[in-house]
């Protein structure tokens, strides 16, 4: 796999103003609004990665004044480095993943190190920064990260235009894509790679960290080639990720079976090879179901949104628990009882 032909990687500088972590934002930045684009219809490659490193950490991060990032633990310090970007395809797959190397100038390369991490849910390549790069970048380790065949995108067939390997929109045929579906008409719309690949990504989340991995080693022996081969037996791998990177990883671990991972660090990974566990699906299915109901419960009377402005829960709730109960999901006969056996 280090011999995979990754075609276009594309390599970038990230110091003064536009770090690895941040991209030049700091902890403040990163909490507040998104930095106006010069040009909304035409956003430069810079631009898009700022907007992208910032939703990716707010998506992830508590960054609010409860949460006690940067007080209570966790910093965002100034991360100088390079990063290589490129497109990996699984063998097999309608389109690719997009895999990044964050290589910091403070690499140990006396104590190699490479973390690698999946994006949770269907983020894009920058969506697991907040865990995997705020704490191997600080420790002078490589992050390799991969959107594990998720992210957008995003295609326009009014203009056949797609996600270039910048971020920026390109047409079909003017350079390589993201996500480029079956032609079709003008008007057909947009189509988003998570939902319209044909893919099954889930089925490959293991492989891809894997590739992300050897493409994290590959670059390595780029930036310093004098010390190349890294590899697996002299470079410490930890493959770290929460939610569907966490299972992601775990998949990974589960197709290595030549200790090609030092470690594995999984987060609430969505797992149900246990007795008992149940697909995502079916948990936010349920809790659509019962939701609504449980919450006109006195127990939730004072939290925040629980109530209308009246005091009273909000009517579409009251309706969901009269449906429940003539469905025979619910016997109670009072809003109380059926919001209690709906918690």
């Amino acid at each position: 796999m280090r011999d995979v032909d990754y075609g276009e990687v594309r390599v970038t500088e990230h110091r003064g103003h536009d770090d690895l972590l941040s991209a030049g934002l700091g902890l403040a930045g990163l909490i507040g609004a998104p930095i106006p684009l010069s040009d909304p219809l035409q956003p430069t490659a810079e631009e898009l990665r700022r907007r992208a490193i910032q939703v990716s950490w707010q998506g992830i991060a508590d960054l609010g004044p409860l949460g006690g990032y940067g007080s209570v633990y966790g910093l965002v310090p100034d991360m100088p480095g390079r990063e290589y970007q490129a497109f990996a395809r699984i063998p097999g797959a309608n389109s690719p993943h997009r895999v990044l190397l964050q290589l910091p100038d403070n690499f140990d390369r006396k104590k190699r190190c490479l973390v690698v991490t999946a994006s949770s849910g269907s983020r894009g390549i920058y969506g697991a920064i907040a865990l995997a790069g705020a704490w191997g970048l600080p420790r002078g380790c490589a992050v390799a990260y991969t959107d594990k065949g998720t992210g957008a995108g995003y295609y326009d067939y009014a203009d056949n235009s797609g996600v270039a390997l910048d971020g920026r929109r390109a047409h079909r045929g003017g350079a390589a894509l993201e996500f480029q579906p079956m032609p079709a008409a003008a008007t057909a719309g947009i189509a988003i790679k998570h939902m319209h690949s044909g893919d099954n990504p889930e089925a490959d989340w293991g492989r891809h960290v894997i590739q992300a991995a050897q493409f994290g080693l590959a670059m390595l022996d780029r930036a310093y080639p004098g010390e190349a081969p890294f590899t697996p037996q002299n470079t410490r791998i930890i493959a770290t990720g929460t939610s569907n990177g966490g299972g992601a990883v775990l998949q990974a671990a589960g197709l290595d079976h030549e200790g090609f991972f030092a470690g594995v660090v999984a987060l609430e990974p969505n797992v149900h090879a246990v007795e008992g566990g149940r697909p995502l699906y079916d948990y936010a299915t349920e809790a659509a179901i019962w939701l609504p109901c449980a919450l006109s419960s006195e127990r939730f009377a004072a939290v925040p949104l629980a109530r209308a402005p009246n005091g009273q829960p909000p009517a579409a709730w009251r309706v969901r628990c009269a449906s429940l109960r003539a469905k025979g999901k619910l016997n109670g006969n009072t809003l109380p009882e059926q919001a209690e056996q709906a918690y």
